[in-house]
């Protein structure tokens, strides 16, 4: 009877005591917020990355018996080596491309012995564009007034641009790093972490499987369905381009990071690079790279072959659970949107977060609906 008595008053809580550890709790994850702010990129991208590959990584462990620790360090070097390296290069690339054209445009500037050779080279450039005559004349006249203006507003122009795409560069490398830091001790240490989110939640155990179960669907088929594309476009490309002699590693690996970008992300670069050779005078050349990246990497690899990946990957990914729906990723609307969405957010790396973001908003809307079913208004 006294032992009785005293487990119930030792279950007794004290008052406040709930409400201050909730306090406690919101400012724990707020001040762990606010210090991890510089890589909450890299580590979302790590996370997508390693949710994506975790079943070859565990096919490595298994298969070879090399435990984890090398299978994680095998499965992050490859992961460096197929998708973070190509970015890296792509960047350094151009931060290279406009420091020689900066140099470029001062010594063609500089080559023209008389002002009125300079207007007539700087009068046929304007006039093949697509302006007005009132606009071509005036930009012809500001052209020749500030030369090293002009050369200043390019440059500026340009660094500008990759600074846009790249969100800070400096940041975005950065970020890179973290990525390829965290890999290995997310495919190391990720059924632990997994655990411990569902023992912390206060959903239940079914809910937190739902949600898991739906991000690690949408990061596979979002993540692999975009790096197949995405290959495949490079590599389509980069054949087109070597063939019409133009440099094709670099023109590949450009169109495959643009191609991240549904519907438009190729024109990018194929659109640019034919009315180069339609002013060059190379017209064949121009009308069959506009094909090509029109018809076949536009039309029927983007438009035709992306949505079969995603469902093949899908069904892969598929389960019995009636929930597990992850039609939201070939909505072109709404993926179109949350990736232009998420590139002005948080930069190139916003080419995987938008879509991710969007569909799991929707997935917490159809958990909400799951759980609140007999309260909800079905009339």
């Amino acid at each position: 009877m006294m032992k009785n008595k005293k487990s119930s008053r030792s279950s007794v809580q004290p008052p406040y005591q709930q409400g201050f550890m909730l306090l406690l709790l919101t400012l724990a994850t707020g001040g762990l917020l606010w210090l991890f702010i510089p890589f909450i990129p890299g580590l979302f991208l790590a996370v997508l990355l390693a949710t994506a590959t975790y079943s070859p990584y565990q096919y490595l462990s298994r298969r070879f018996s090399i435990g984890s620790e090398k299978a994680a360090l095998i499965m992050t070097v490859l992961i460096l080596l197929l998708v973070v390296s190509p970015v890296l290069y792509l960047l350094s690339a151009v931060a290279v491309m406009v420091g020689d054209l900066a140099g470029d445009l001062r010594a063609w500037f500089s080559g023209f012995q008389s002002r009125e050779a300079l207007a007539q080279a700087l009068g046929g450039i304007i006039q093949s564009l697509p302006f007005p005559r009132f606009l071509g004349d005036f930009l012809l006249t500001r052209a020749l007034g500030n030369q090293e203006a002009l050369i200043q507003a390019v440059t500026s122009g340009l660094l500008f641009l990759v600074k846009g795409i790249t969100h800070n560069s400096l940041a975005f490398v950065s970020s890179l790093v973290w990525v390829v830091f965290s890999l290995f001790f997310f495919y190391r240490d990720g059924p632990k972490l997994i655990s411990r989110m569902r023992y912390l939640t206060p959903l239940s155990n079914r809910d937190d499987d739902f949600l898991l179960n739906r991000f690690a669907g949408l990061a596979t088929v979002l993540t692999l369905s975009t790096l197949t594309i995405s290959l495949l476009q490079g590599v389509s490309f980069a054949l087109v381009v070597a063939f019409l002699g133009l440099p094709w590693f670099f023109l590949g690996v450009s169109l495959a990071v643009a191609s991240f970008i549904p519907v438009l992300g190729g024109l990018i670069v194929w659109g640019p690079l034919s009315y180069h050779l339609f002013m060059t005078g190379r017209t064949g050349a121009g009308v069959f790279l506009l094909f090509w990246g029109a018809i076949v990497n536009g039309f029927l690899i983007d438009n035709v072959l992306r949505p079969i990946v995603i469902g093949h990957l899908s069904s892969w990914r598929a389960t019995e659970d009636p929930h597990h729906d992850l039609s939201a990723l070939g909505h072109t609307l709404l993926t179109t949107l949350a990736t232009f969405g998420g590139i002005m957010t948080f930069g190139i790396l916003g080419l995987f977060f938008g879509p991710v973001i969007a569909a799991m908003a929707i997935s917490v809307f159809d958990l909400y609906e799951k759980i609140n079913r007999d309260q909800l208004d079905q009339s």
